[in-house]
């Protein structure tokens, strides 16, 4: 059985009320890179141009690359992940912008959000979390496991000489960071249900879950997924050619533009913002696999919802790497944690699982029988993933829902829209909802929330 907690931050400044009186007061703001930044991400018809405020009646969500978001949430910015794949220096104002992926991590920092959400610790979500957080004064909401590796990077950062930049000092100081558990360490999967409680007002709640990570399992007979034909655009080269980014840190040792993370012999204009270990440091070693699930709820109007989960498990199996796995009934109990979560609005989720080469995108649609959201947006198209492979996912997933839904597959009785994203087409795209809109209107959704607690 799940237990429900609160989880409290302490206070952030500068970054609560959320105006530009507020922005105004606060120091070492950059008000002009503030406004261009929030327009590159939520539009400039979103962005007041004067004080770089969000639009407060709607909630805006921008892709920055695998499954990294940034959210605006009634005017209140958050990071969901903060990793860039293909993290390439700016050109010069003097040169064309020709990066495949033209966000840097100065970016995230110049939107100011006043929180971090982090679904899992690997490399391919939390890099550039603890520098982000460090510089801006602002929490990161994450496991105790992953908090641990956070406070690493700060380490390893204040350490660094960076002399491919003249010796300048990444960070300013070795302090540690806020990073705010929102389950327990060592939990089993499913055992705590969280409230998070974010400094500054009530426009939102967030409900939290530890799941399982994305994991292969042998083939399951019974759900006939079609495979996936997991290959790029072979236009990639044309567009993007070798040269424009240098050789990128992997933990497996690969090299190529097209990897993730900095480089680990840092370029001028470059430093190592890499999460520890690719989030794994001892004793255990396998904290960044520690997964966690989050539901968003506006809390005025319609009580419009959104979740996002930067990872899916084999969760009818219960195969993971935390403790009780595995254990089909811990995946149960997540699917049933999902079924009584205040009904989905929107779904932004991981479609590449590591288990896609024995079960294609299973693992997907059997989250969504259970979270049933209106509407469907995948993640995790650039790792795991070869990039610009995100239409041979949306292939392998339409014919798989196709077929599981025609011939009755056992739980497969759910399709959502479908609101597919294209890389790097798609990146900085602000999506729009409107948290009046009556599509949202939910009566039994409204009285969950109300027993959740999560909007007091």
């Amino acid at each position: 059985m799940s237990t429900r907690k609160a989880v409290r931050a302490g206070s952030i400044i500068g970054a609560c009320l959320w105006s530009g009186v507020v922005w105004a007061q606060t120091p070492g703001i950059d008000y002009q890179d503030m406004i261009t930044t929030r327009s590159k991400f939520f539009g400039a018809e979103n962005v007041d141009q004067r004080t770089g405020a969000v639009r407060r009646d709607r909630v805006i969500i921008s892709w920055v690359t695998n499954a990294s978001l940034a959210a605006s949430i009634e005017g209140r910015i958050v990071l969901l992940d903060t990793y860039i794949n293909r993290l390439e220096v700016p050109p010069t104002a003097d040169q064309a912008d020709l990066r495949r992926t033209p966000i840097n991590a100065s970016d995230l920092v110049n939107l100011h959000p006043e929180a971090i959400f982090l679904g899992h610790g690997h490399g391919d979500h939390a890099d550039n979390a603890a520098y982000i957080a460090k510089l801006d004064n602002i929490p990161i909401y994450s496991s105790p496991e992953t908090c641990a590796v956070m406070q690493a990077d700060i380490q390893r950062m204040a350490n660094d000489p960076n002399t491919a930049n003249g010796g300048v000092k990444i960070i300013p100081d070795s302090n540690p960071i806020q990073c705010i558990p929102v389950v327990g360490r060592g939990s089993v999967p499913g055992s705590q249900v969280s409230n998070i409680d974010i400094p500054g007002g009530h426009e939102f709640g967030v409900i939290a879950f530890k799941h399982i990570h994305s994991g292969s399992v042998p083939t399951d007979t019974t759900f006939n997924a079609v495979p996936v034909n997991n290959i790029g655009d072979s236009r990639e080269s044309d567009l993007y050619p070798p040269g424009l980014c240098v050789a990128p840190f992997n933990p497996n040792g690969l090299q190529g533009c097209l990897g993730v993370g900095t480089p680990q012999t840092p370029q001028p204009g470059q430093v190592n913002l890499t999460t520890t270990g690719f989030g794994n440091i001892p004793p255990n070693n396998l904290g960044g696999s520690i997964s966690l699930f989050y539901q968003f709820v506006v809390c005025d109007g319609h009580h419009f919802t959104f979740v996002w989960h930067n990872t899916t498990g084999p969760l009818k199996e219960g195969v993971g790497s935390d403790p009780g796995l595995p254990s089909p009934a811990v995946g149960a109990h997540l699917f049933q944690i999902m079924d009584n979560l205040p009904e989905t609005d929107v779904e932004f989720g991981s479609t590449v699982s590591i288990g896609f080469r024995t079960n294609g995108v299973r693992d997907p649609i059997l989250y969504q029988q259970h979270i049933r959201p209106q509407i469907y947006v995948p993640l995790h198209m650039t790792d795991v993933a070869v990039v610009s492979s995100s239409l041979e996912f949306k292939k392998a997933y339409l014919e798989t829902m196709f077929n599981s839904l025609r011939n009755q597959v056992e739980g497969v009785n759910f399709q959502p829209e479908i609101r597919w994203m294209v890389d790097p087409n798609d990146y900085l795209r602000p999506m729009v909802f409107d948290p009046k809109d009556d599509r949202w209107q939910n009566h039994d959704k409204d009285q969950r929330i109300g027993q959740s607690g999560v909007c007091h």
